[in-house]
């Protein structure tokens, strides 16, 4: 089966990969064996063997990202002539023809509601080309429940594969590690205003960041901030923190909360789709704590108060939490996927 994507967020060189860049990266990693797999990605990307890079000239600024790229992804596509596509956004002007299988991450709606400015305009936008996607796609992909309700997905498809083995180390001292930027979406200045409070900048509980470059001077000068790190580097910085925060306005699932939990951490974090989605699937006390305001900063004292290590029951119910995630997750049941859409495609021709 020949097989392209459309993943313009696919990590590049020298470049801050969020959450759907890392995602596609491992996917990439556990579909090529089942696939022939071609990947349309912006110049610059991270070589992997086995796959095909077809690389786009990178965009230059927001409106060339969306619809400029936009147009050159169609074009390449085209070119390649796949037995399907697999989209992880910026479709909207695919040739039409060829099976579609379009992964939802969240909504965009759900990010212009938690948005100002020109980025609400924008995504209410992108939000109306989002639906016209998905009245186009021959098979619809959620990585939660809001995204599979609110564009009619076919099925939930989790964007995690786990972690890397290693054994954990918390610090000696209080320490929390938050994944994000300080403004936008992420709300990165929340944690820091947290930590503060309880105590950051006298120095007893740490804060560490895992962000962009371009972002580091944003933080106070207590605050680690660290950028570029591997998969192995972000685990190790995590097996060593007491709690993970993620004061999102908005998130469609939520990888970093996921990851916190499988490194047995206990997670704080604002409610949004993505954690009343993973709160939902729990059996059991998961160590998962939805608060927002100064309900935030107090449950996390809480969790920092109790110490490093996870209750017996609440490390089982994250390990059948994870573990339940992962099985939906699978390769196998994404390739069922492809398949079901390239029936379905042929079907209706």
């Amino acid at each position: 089966m020949r097989v392209t994507w459309l993943a313009l967020e696919w990590p590049r060189a020298g470049h801050h990969s969020g959450g759907v860049g890392r995602y596609s990266q491992r996917l990439a990693e556990r579909m090529r064996d089942l696939v022939e797999l071609t990947v349309i990605c912006f110049e610059g990307a991270v070589p992997m063997e086995g796959v095909r890079l077809e690389t786009l000239p990178a965009a230059r600024g927001r409106i060339d990202r969306y619809y400029g790229a936009t147009l050159r992804a169609s074009r390449a596509t085209r070119r390649l002539q796949p037995d399907l596509v697999h989209s992880h956004g910026d479709d909207l002007l695919l040739p039409r023809g060829v099976p579609l299988v379009r992964t939802f991450y969240g909504s965009s709606l759900g990010e212009a509601r938690s948005s100002s400015g020109l980025r609400k305009l924008n995504h209410y936008v992108l939000a109306g080309l989002e639906a016209r996607s998905a009245a186009r796609a021959t098979r619809k992909l959620a990585i939660g429940p809001e995204s599979l309700e609110l564009l009619h997905c076919d099925a939930i498809v989790p964007p995690y594969f786990g972690v890397p083995p290693g054994e954990r180390r918390p610090s000696a001292t209080p320490s929390v590690v938050f994944v994000g930027s300080f403004e936008g979406r992420k709300q990165g200045r929340v944690a820091q205003e947290a930590l503060a409070a309880l105590g950051g900048e006298r120095g007893d509980v740490a804060l560490t960041v895992i962000g962009p470059a371009d972002d580091a001077s944003a933080w106070a000068p207590w605050v680690d901030h660290r950028s570029g790190l591997s998969d192995h580097e972000v685990a190790d910085v995590m097996r060593r923190a007491w709690a993970l925060v993620s004061p999102s306005a908005y998130e469609g699932f939520g990888i970093p909360m996921l990851e916190g939990l499988d490194h047995g951490l206990p997670v704080v974090a604002y409610p949004t789709p993505g954690s009343e989605y993973l709160r939902s699937r729990a059996d059991g006390p998961v160590p998962l704590d939805l608060a927002s305001g100064a309900a935030f900063t107090e449950a996390l004292r809480r969790r920092l108060a109790a110490g490093p290590e996870l209750e017996p029951a609440e490390q089982h119910a994250a390990r059948r939490l994870i573990d339940e995630v992962l099985e939906a997750g699978s390769p196998a049941r994404l390739l069922a996927h492809y398949e079901a859409a390239i029936r379905a495609a042929r079907t209706s021709a």
